[in-house]
């Protein structure tokens, strides 16, 4: 063998052995000085896991209460009055009648004195003020019309009569007899509204 091929296999060994050195040192656990590998860490990776926090519930609703007051309404008394007849008219006399219609109305089937009765206003009133300025004090004689009772054989008279209740005819007529009023002037009467003048007028003898 010559000189120089044993000078070549000896550098290629040579060579060879720093290989082999060198692949040792980076299949080991130690780090190699002036590596810029990091060691790897052994252990295992933390996981964080974050909880959001429950969410509060919401607050329930307070129900709404609707109170229904049942408020009664006053009581109201009526107390019963004789109808009111209204006149359109503006004559004393139909003044008379209206200012009149309660006391009238109150003697609705009693029997009594029939004083006068007069078609136009003047006269019915002239009698009227005479019988109310008699020394017999006839104050509370009062006027009706004959057109609202059905009793009065004619319409359109102003009767003016008093209110001396009988329950009799007769009663009404011996009334006339001792005030002294003549015949013609005072007899008994009955006011209706339903009845005929048959039966509900009754002269004195």
């Amino acid at each position: 063998m010559s000189k120089t091929r044993i000078i070549v296999m000896a550098l290629f060994a040579a060579l060879f052995a720093l290989i082999l050195a060198g692949c040792g040192s980076t299949q080991s656990g130690t780090a190699v000085v002036g590596s810029t590998t990091a060691p790897q860490s052994t252990k295992a990776p933390v996981t964080v896991t974050t909880t959001a926090p429950a969410p509060k519930p919401k607050p329930s609703p307070t129900p709404t209460v609707t109170a229904t007051v049942l408020v009664q309404p006053p009581v109201t008394v009526v107390q019963p009055h004789a109808p009111i007849t209204v006149y359109t008219g503006t004559s004393p006399a139909d003044q008379q009648v209206a200012s009149d219609n309660y006391t009238a109305e109150s003697t609705i089937g009693w029997w009594i004195p029939q004083l006068s009765s007069n078609v136009d206003s003047p006269s019915a009133m002239a009698k009227f003020w005479s019988l109310q300025g008699m020394s017999g004090g006839y104050t509370d004689v009062f006027m009706v019309s004959s057109n609202d009772y059905t009793s009065f054989r004619h319409s359109g008279y102003y009767v003016t009569m008093i209110p001396r209740t009988f329950s009799t005819a007769a009663g009404a007529n011996a009334w006339c007899d001792s005030q002294g009023f003549a015949t013609g002037n005072c007899f008994a009467k009955r006011l209706s509204h339903t009845d005929g003048p048959a039966g509900n007028t009754v002269e004195r003898g």
